[in-house]
Protein backbone atom coordinates (compact mmCIF):
# COMPACT_ATOMS: atom_id res chain seq x y z
CA UNK A 1 0.00 0.00 0.00
CA UNK A 2 1.79 2.89 -1.32
CA UNK A 3 -0.65 5.60 0.17
CA UNK A 4 -2.34 4.75 3.56
CA UNK A 5 -4.51 8.42 3.92
CA UNK A 6 -8.71 7.47 4.39
CA UNK A 7 -7.43 4.23 4.95
CA UNK A 8 -8.77 2.19 7.76
CA UNK A 9 -6.13 0.45 10.73
CA UNK A 10 -6.94 -2.17 13.60
CA UNK A 11 -4.20 -2.06 16.82
CA UNK A 12 -4.74 -4.02 19.50
CA UNK A 13 -2.61 -3.38 22.85
CA UNK A 14 -3.23 0.52 21.42
CA UNK A 15 -3.28 1.66 25.13
CA UNK A 16 0.29 2.19 25.67
CA UNK A 17 3.16 0.91 24.73
CA UNK A 18 4.35 0.13 20.97
CA UNK A 19 0.85 -0.54 20.60
CA UNK A 20 -0.15 3.25 21.62
CA UNK A 21 2.97 4.73 18.90
CA UNK A 22 1.61 2.51 15.92
CA UNK A 23 -2.06 4.03 16.13
CA UNK A 24 -0.37 7.54 16.59
CA UNK A 25 2.08 6.98 13.29
CA UNK A 26 -1.12 5.34 11.51
CA UNK A 27 -3.33 8.57 12.04
CA UNK A 28 -0.51 10.93 11.39
CA UNK A 29 -0.44 8.81 8.32
CA UNK A 30 -4.09 10.17 7.68
CA UNK A 31 -5.45 6.83 8.16
CA UNK A 32 -9.03 5.97 10.66
CA UNK A 33 -7.54 3.76 13.62
CA UNK A 34 -9.78 1.54 15.65
CA UNK A 35 -8.25 1.43 18.75
CA UNK A 36 -8.58 -1.97 20.75
CA UNK A 37 -7.38 -2.94 24.32
CA UNK A 38 -8.38 -4.49 27.94
CA UNK A 39 -7.45 -2.10 29.75
CA UNK A 40 -10.67 0.51 29.69
CA UNK A 41 -9.40 3.67 31.52
CA UNK A 42 -6.05 4.00 29.97
CA UNK A 43 -8.13 3.64 26.57
CA UNK A 44 -10.19 6.28 27.69
CA UNK A 45 -7.41 8.78 28.09
CA UNK A 46 -5.60 8.11 24.88
CA UNK A 47 -9.15 8.09 23.25
CA UNK A 48 -9.42 12.00 24.58
CA UNK A 49 -6.05 12.75 23.53
CA UNK A 50 -7.22 11.64 19.95
CA UNK A 51 -9.89 13.28 19.98
CA UNK A 52 -8.25 16.39 21.16
CA UNK A 53 -6.02 16.23 18.05
CA UNK A 54 -9.09 15.54 15.38
CA UNK A 55 -7.89 12.35 14.65
CA UNK A 56 -10.56 10.30 13.51
CA UNK A 57 -10.44 7.37 15.93
CA UNK A 58 -13.00 4.72 17.28
CA UNK A 59 -12.37 2.22 20.43
CA UNK A 60 -13.22 -0.78 21.77
CA UNK A 61 -12.34 -2.96 25.02
CA UNK A 62 -11.18 -6.42 23.45
CA UNK A 63 -9.93 -9.10 25.58
CA UNK A 64 -8.16 -10.30 22.37
CA UNK A 65 -7.26 -13.67 24.13
CA UNK A 66 -11.15 -14.19 23.55
CA UNK A 67 -12.81 -15.70 19.65
CA UNK A 68 -15.86 -13.87 19.95
CA UNK A 69 -14.04 -10.56 21.62
CA UNK A 70 -12.16 -10.37 18.41
CA UNK A 71 -14.73 -11.14 16.04
CA UNK A 72 -17.03 -8.68 17.46
CA UNK A 73 -13.92 -6.16 17.01
CA UNK A 74 -13.67 -6.80 13.23
CA UNK A 75 -18.06 -6.45 13.03
CA UNK A 76 -17.24 -3.07 14.65
CA UNK A 77 -14.75 -2.06 12.75
CA UNK A 78 -17.06 -2.70 9.55
CA UNK A 79 -19.87 -1.29 10.58
CA UNK A 80 -17.40 2.07 11.77
CA UNK A 81 -15.73 1.94 8.79
CA UNK A 82 -16.82 -0.49 6.46
CA UNK A 83 -13.07 -1.68 5.54
CA UNK A 84 -9.50 -2.94 7.48
CA UNK A 85 -6.83 -2.46 5.58
CA UNK A 86 -3.84 -2.72 8.28
CA UNK A 87 -4.11 -4.69 10.97
CA UNK A 88 -1.86 -5.04 13.78
CA UNK A 89 -1.97 -7.91 16.39
CA UNK A 90 -0.16 -6.30 18.93
CA UNK A 91 -0.93 -7.18 22.50
CA UNK A 92 0.79 -9.37 24.32
CA UNK A 93 2.48 -9.95 27.75
CA UNK A 94 5.32 -11.22 28.97
CA UNK A 95 4.82 -13.82 31.08
CA UNK A 96 7.02 -13.97 33.58
CA UNK A 97 7.21 -16.13 36.46
CA UNK A 98 8.74 -19.36 37.61
CA UNK A 99 7.44 -21.34 34.58
CA UNK A 100 8.53 -25.03 35.81
CA UNK A 101 6.11 -24.22 39.19
CA UNK A 102 3.75 -21.49 38.98
CA UNK A 103 -0.19 -22.20 38.26
CA UNK A 104 -0.65 -23.67 34.58
CA UNK A 105 -3.32 -20.72 34.23
CA UNK A 106 0.03 -18.58 34.09
CA UNK A 107 1.02 -20.49 30.94
CA UNK A 108 -2.41 -20.71 29.87
CA UNK A 109 -3.12 -16.84 30.18
CA UNK A 110 0.13 -16.15 28.25
CA UNK A 111 -0.59 -18.63 25.36
CA UNK A 112 -3.98 -17.05 24.92
CA UNK A 113 -2.75 -13.64 24.54
CA UNK A 114 0.52 -13.68 23.02
CA UNK A 115 -0.41 -16.88 20.65
CA UNK A 116 -4.43 -17.36 20.12
CA UNK A 117 -4.89 -13.21 20.07
CA UNK A 118 -2.71 -13.09 16.82
CA UNK A 119 -4.60 -16.46 15.57
CA UNK A 120 -8.09 -14.68 16.03
CA UNK A 121 -7.09 -11.35 14.71
CA UNK A 122 -5.58 -13.40 11.14
CA UNK A 123 -8.72 -15.41 11.43
CA UNK A 124 -11.57 -12.51 11.72
CA UNK A 125 -9.79 -9.91 9.74
CA UNK A 126 -8.13 -11.70 6.85
CA UNK A 127 -11.44 -12.51 5.38
CA UNK A 128 -12.09 -9.09 5.19
CA UNK A 129 -8.46 -7.96 3.46
CA UNK A 130 -8.84 -10.93 0.85
CA UNK A 131 -12.70 -10.02 -0.28
CA UNK A 132 -11.76 -6.34 -0.14
CA UNK A 133 -8.76 -6.73 -2.33
CA UNK A 134 -6.38 -5.24 -0.35
CA UNK A 135 -4.71 -5.80 3.75
CA UNK A 136 -1.32 -5.85 5.80
CA UNK A 137 -1.31 -7.85 8.90
CA UNK A 138 1.57 -6.75 11.53
CA UNK A 139 2.43 -9.69 14.41
CA UNK A 140 4.09 -8.41 16.91
CA UNK A 141 6.68 -11.01 17.90
CA UNK A 142 9.93 -10.19 19.69
CA UNK A 143 14.07 -11.02 19.34
CA UNK A 144 12.51 -13.64 21.94
CA UNK A 145 10.92 -15.16 18.87
CA UNK A 146 14.17 -15.91 17.21
CA UNK A 147 16.31 -16.23 20.46
CA UNK A 148 15.20 -18.01 23.48
CA UNK A 149 15.95 -15.96 27.42
CA UNK A 150 16.45 -18.36 30.25
CA UNK A 151 13.67 -17.41 32.84
CA UNK A 152 10.99 -16.34 29.80
CA UNK A 153 9.52 -19.87 28.85
CA UNK A 154 5.96 -18.97 28.27
CA UNK A 155 7.17 -15.73 26.43
CA UNK A 156 9.96 -17.53 24.42
CA UNK A 157 7.41 -20.08 23.32
CA UNK A 158 4.23 -18.08 22.33
CA UNK A 159 6.81 -15.66 20.25
CA UNK A 160 8.77 -18.13 18.36
CA UNK A 161 4.71 -19.64 17.36
CA UNK A 162 4.14 -15.75 16.33
CA UNK A 163 7.19 -15.42 14.51
CA UNK A 164 6.59 -19.21 12.74
CA UNK A 165 2.66 -18.81 11.85
CA UNK A 166 3.64 -15.09 10.30
CA UNK A 167 5.83 -16.77 7.73
CA UNK A 168 3.98 -19.93 6.98
CA UNK A 169 1.08 -17.54 6.40
CA UNK A 170 3.00 -15.32 4.46
CA UNK A 171 3.98 -18.21 2.44
CA UNK A 172 0.83 -19.34 2.11
CA UNK A 173 -0.45 -15.97 0.81
CA UNK A 174 1.99 -15.51 -1.63
CA UNK A 175 0.87 -19.35 -3.10
CA UNK A 176 -2.52 -18.53 -3.21
CA UNK A 177 -2.29 -15.00 -4.63
CA UNK A 178 -3.83 -13.81 -2.15
CA UNK A 179 -3.56 -9.70 -2.26
CA UNK A 180 -2.89 -9.47 1.59
CA UNK A 181 0.78 -8.65 2.86
CA UNK A 182 2.35 -10.17 6.12
CA UNK A 183 5.18 -8.40 8.44
CA UNK A 184 5.90 -9.89 11.50
CA UNK A 185 7.77 -7.34 14.12
CA UNK A 186 10.48 -8.88 16.39
CA UNK A 187 11.96 -5.99 18.47
CA UNK A 188 14.67 -6.17 21.22
CA UNK A 189 14.53 -3.64 24.02
CA UNK A 190 12.03 -1.12 23.56
CA UNK A 191 10.80 1.63 26.43
CA UNK A 192 7.04 0.33 27.20
CA UNK A 193 5.35 -0.17 30.43
CA UNK A 194 4.63 -3.89 29.83
CA UNK A 195 6.99 -5.15 32.55
CA UNK A 196 4.85 -2.80 34.55
CA UNK A 197 1.82 -4.58 33.78
CA UNK A 198 2.36 -8.29 34.81
CA UNK A 199 -0.21 -10.02 37.54
CA UNK A 200 2.74 -11.93 39.09
CA UNK A 201 6.77 -12.10 39.34
CA UNK A 202 8.75 -15.02 39.62
CA UNK A 203 10.19 -15.38 43.01
CA UNK A 204 13.31 -18.41 41.52
CA UNK A 205 16.68 -16.55 41.05
CA UNK A 206 16.37 -17.21 37.81
CA UNK A 207 13.04 -15.34 37.17
CA UNK A 208 14.36 -12.75 39.57
CA UNK A 209 17.38 -12.11 37.55
CA UNK A 210 15.71 -12.05 34.07
CA UNK A 211 13.12 -9.25 35.11
CA UNK A 212 16.02 -6.82 36.92
CA UNK A 213 17.92 -7.15 33.62
CA UNK A 214 14.56 -6.85 31.36
CA UNK A 215 13.82 -4.05 33.23
CA UNK A 216 17.30 -2.64 33.49
CA UNK A 217 17.38 -2.57 29.91
CA UNK A 218 14.03 -1.40 29.09
CA UNK A 219 14.88 1.73 31.00
CA UNK A 220 18.77 3.05 29.88
CA UNK A 221 19.27 0.83 26.51
CA UNK A 222 15.89 0.43 24.88
CA UNK A 223 14.60 2.18 21.51
CA UNK A 224 11.80 4.68 21.47
CA UNK A 225 7.69 3.09 20.58
CA UNK A 226 8.42 6.16 18.07
CA UNK A 227 10.78 4.64 16.76
CA UNK A 228 9.70 1.04 16.24
CA UNK A 229 6.11 2.40 14.99
CA UNK A 230 8.30 4.18 12.37
CA UNK A 231 10.20 1.06 11.20
CA UNK A 232 6.37 -0.39 11.11
CA UNK A 233 5.45 2.10 8.53
CA UNK A 234 8.39 1.79 6.72
CA UNK A 235 7.98 -2.20 6.14
CA UNK A 236 3.99 -2.00 5.51
CA UNK A 237 4.87 0.74 2.81
CA UNK A 238 7.65 -1.78 1.36
CA UNK A 239 5.89 -5.28 1.63
CA UNK A 240 8.38 -5.84 3.75
CA UNK A 241 8.19 -9.26 6.01
CA UNK A 242 10.86 -9.17 8.41
CA UNK A 243 11.09 -6.17 11.05
CA UNK A 244 13.70 -6.52 13.09
CA UNK A 245 14.18 -2.71 15.03
CA UNK A 246 17.83 -3.43 16.34
CA UNK A 247 20.72 -3.84 13.89
CA UNK A 248 23.38 -5.10 16.48
CA UNK A 249 21.11 -8.15 17.37
CA UNK A 250 20.46 -8.77 14.02
CA UNK A 251 23.74 -11.45 13.58
CA UNK A 252 22.44 -13.55 16.61
CA UNK A 253 19.72 -15.48 15.55
CA UNK A 254 21.67 -16.13 12.33
CA UNK A 255 24.75 -17.36 15.11
CA UNK A 256 22.13 -19.71 16.51
CA UNK A 257 21.57 -21.59 13.57
CA UNK A 258 24.69 -21.98 12.87
CA UNK A 259 25.12 -23.34 16.11
CA UNK A 260 22.15 -25.90 14.94
CA UNK A 261 23.69 -26.47 11.84
CA UNK A 262 27.07 -27.39 13.39
CA UNK A 263 24.92 -29.47 16.67
CA UNK A 264 26.68 -27.44 19.20
CA UNK A 265 25.12 -26.93 22.31
CA UNK A 266 23.48 -23.57 23.11
CA UNK A 267 25.36 -21.09 24.56
CA UNK A 268 24.66 -17.92 26.86
CA UNK A 269 23.86 -14.46 24.78
CA UNK A 270 25.52 -12.10 27.32
CA UNK A 271 24.38 -9.09 24.38
CA UNK A 272 21.29 -9.57 25.43
CA UNK A 273 22.30 -8.94 29.10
Amino acid sequence: MISLAGKVAVVTGAASGIGLALAEMLSAEGMKVVLADVDDLRLDDVTQRFAASGADVATMVCDTSSESAVAALAAFTLDRYGAAHVLCNNAGVTGDGDAWTCPMDEWSRTVAINLFGVVHGIRSFLPIMEAQGEGHIVNTASMAGLLPMPGFAPYNATKHAVVALSEGLYLELKVTGSPVEVSVLCPGWVKTRIMEHEQTVGTSPMSQLMFDIARTSIEHDAMSTAEVAQLVLDAIHRDQFWILTHADFRRLPVERMQRAANEENPTILRELA
